[in-house]
């Protein structure tokens, strides 16, 4: 094929546009600093170089979330830093003037104090960031709490601002001021106590705070020490403290005990024994019970039984004696010993002492005598004296002795009746503690004086309510609970948990709740139930406190200020925690930003050592090209002529 001058031509200025191209491609990477200009020159790179960019854009924004977030947490820090050297100070307040050492002008000084602490309380939590009301929720316009008539509202909602600190991961930031200030710090009356006495219709399984009765075998045992007699009470069938009192006294008489029964402390809330003194004795009956109690004379403890002309002289050992038949068997037996019969000891008719008779045709003449001159055995036996033929003896005056006692041993049914253990006369029972239920009677409240009940004053946000508890138609505690539960409040009124006494929770988010005494009155205090179940309730109770002198009231409220003080270093510890949070996840995003901005410039950035290197490569090649291009293309005349 014959080769013209126009292809050479064209094949010259081909390569030259290509050189051209090259070092123009070169020198633009060399302006712009990048491998990558348009997606034409790597379109594998240019995908990685849109998905780091997309990366790192994302990883910018939480980074800005993050910057954001830490402003507004290092706020609530601060804020809530206050609130607690507040609360720590008006905590020091009551418990300084919880006492009488201080005169009236002091406890006026520490009201006001106490007033501008709560003031301040107020304020802190209206706090703005950026004209916005940090502590109101979604209702950042609005402030977060307002006085009203009768307390405090909260005016805000629960409304969680959350933002999102990485891929799927998202932060609450803000918060809820009711929670702070006005959560509940705990019931009122949570520990009260109505000291509920009991009567007939008394459960036997709400004695002993619930625990009741154990009636698995149901039994317990009597014993009259002095008569030997012993019985096993049966009360497995009883329900209520009547049928358990008609049960115990009815086998007492059946068995033969019909001088003691049991019947209602006058305690209140418990049982005892009552023992009638019949003066009767028995062999069985104890020497340490006789002489009402003081007992026998046993240090020498012998008795010298003789006649006249000491013909006849016996000595007899008692000090081994431990009852009345051990008294009568060793005087008949040693006098049976020394030979001398028809002479013997027995309890009298009367059943209340101890006759010596001498039944031989002719008397012996005999005289009972103390052994020695310092002792008292025959006098503390009423036998001194002349048997002749009869030494009748004198009362012994026993003293009751009962013994009280569990039936088997695990067993706990007289224990769980408060009747366990050993009397004389009367045994007062222990408290048996009943549980507080709806239809306990007010009357038997404070054991069964009743508690003195009049009006309570109620005060919720904006509303007051004054309730009377002492109207006549509440006849029981579950009357109250239903004064509470129906007074238009957002209260609830339960047992407490210890089922004692009343609990009154505020079922309401938005508003201190506060139970006070009206005029003089005590029935808030007598029921367990003054004070207020929030923070801002429990300040307000605490500044009519110091401005009343009530060291009752100001000594209670020291616990909500320590549990309300507690609740906002919790708030502060979530705050911590949080900030440290974002500071570990914004210093893994920088982290990420660095190598992806890294892995951005591996794959866009030019090497621009080699980028000179090759741009002067490059440029001697074009200027070399141009060179070899004129010599092989001459002009010629018509060149000129064009």
């Amino acid at each position: 094929m014959r080769v013209t001058n126009n292809m050479i031509s064209d094949q010259v200025l081909s390569n030259l546009n290509r050189s051209l191209a090259r070092f123009m491609n070169l020198e633009e990477n060399m302006s712009s600093g990048r491998r990558i200009n348009k997606p034409s020159d790597d379109p594998i790179g240019t995908q990685k170089d849109l998905r780091y960019r997309n990366v790192l854009s994302e990883i910018g924004q939480y980074k800005k979330n993050i910057s954001s977030a830490s402003n507004l947490l290092a706020s609530y820090d601060n804020i809530l830093g206050n609130m607690s050297d507040i609360l720590s100070s008006a905590r020091e307040l009551a418990v300084s003037l919880s006492n009488d050492t201080f005169d009236a002008n002091a406890r006026d000084s520490a009201s006001n104090e106490a007033q501008s602490l709560f003031e301040q309380i107020i304020e802190l939590a209206n706090s703005q960031v950026d004209s916005r009301y940090i502590f109101s929720g979604y209702r950042t316009g609005v402030k977060a709490f307002r006085a009203a008539a009768a307390g405090v509202i909260f005016q805000g909602d629960k409304g969680n601002i959350a933002v999102e600190i990485e891929a799927g991961s998202k932060v609450g930031i803000n918060l809820i001021g009711s929670d702070i200030l006005l959560g509940q710090l705990a019931p009122l009356g949570q520990n009260a106590d109505f000291k509920a006495g009991i009567d007939g219709n008394t459960l036997l399984a709400d004695l002993n705070l619930g625990a009741g009765v154990d009636l698995s075998a149901g039994t317990f045992q009597v014993t009259d020490n002095n008569t030997g007699l012993n019985v096993t009470i049966d009360i497995t069938g009883a329900v209520t403290v009547d049928d358990a009192l008609t049960l115990i006294n009815n086998q007492l008489a059946a068995a033969g005990i019909t001088n003691l029964t049991v019947d209602f402390g006058q305690e209140g809330n418990n049982l005892r024994w009552n023992a009638v003194d019949t003066g009767l004795i028995t062999g069985a009956t104890l020497l340490s019970n006789l002489n009402d109690g003081r007992g026998v004379d046993l240090t020498d403890g012998k008795i010298t039984i003789h006649n006249a002309d000491d013909s006849i002289n016996v000595d007899v050992d008692l000090t081994a004696a431990n009852d009345i038949g051990d008294v009568i068997n060793a005087i008949n037996t040693t006098l049976a010993a020394a030979g001398i019969n028809n002479v013997t000891a027995a309890i009298n008719a009367a059943g209340n002492g101890i006759d010596i008779t001498d039944t031989n045709g002719v008397p012996l003449g005999l005289i009972i005598d103390e052994a020695s001159a310092t002792g008292s055995t025959a006098a503390d036996l009423r036998i001194l004296g002349e048997i002749d033929p009869t030494l009748p003896g004198g009362d012994l005056n026993p003293r009751m002795d009962f013994t009280v006692s569990e039936a088997a041993a695990g067993l706990t049914t007289a224990a769980d009746l408060g009747l366990l253990g050993d009397f004389s006369l009367t045994k007062v029972g222990d408290g048996l503690t009943p549980i507080i239920t709806e239809t306990t009677p007010l009357t038997l409240l404070k054991n069964g004086l009743g508690l003195e009940l009049g009006q309570v004053k109620i005060s919720q946000g904006n509303r007051l309510v004054f309730l009377d508890l002492g109207n006549t138609a509440y006849s029981t505690v579950g009357d109250l609970m239903d004064a509470f539960n129906n007074s238009g409040l957002d209260i609830n009124a339960t047992i407490n948990s210890s089922q004692t006494g009343l609990q009154i929770v505020s079922t309401s988010t938005t508003a201190s709740m506060k139970i006070e005494e009206v005029d003089d009155g005590r029935t808030a205090h007598n029921l367990g139930i003054f004070g207020s179940t929030d923070m801002i309730g429990s300040l307000m109770i605490l500044v009519d406190a110091l401005k009343n002198d009530d060291r009752e009231v100001i000594g209670q409220i020291i616990g909500n200020l320590d549990k309300g003080l507690q609740n906002v270093l919790n708030h502060r510890g979530a705050v911590g925690s949080k900030v440290i949070r974002m500071e570990t996840t914004d210093s893994r995003l920088s982290d990420l930003q660095y190598n992806f901005t890294k892995m951005l410039s591996d794959v866009e950035d030019a090497d621009l050592t080699k980028l000179v290197t090759d741009l002067a490569m490059q440029e001697n090649s074009y200027q070399a090209a141009l060179i070899a291009a004129s010599k092989i293309i001459q002009p010629s005349l018509l060149n000129f002529l064009k």
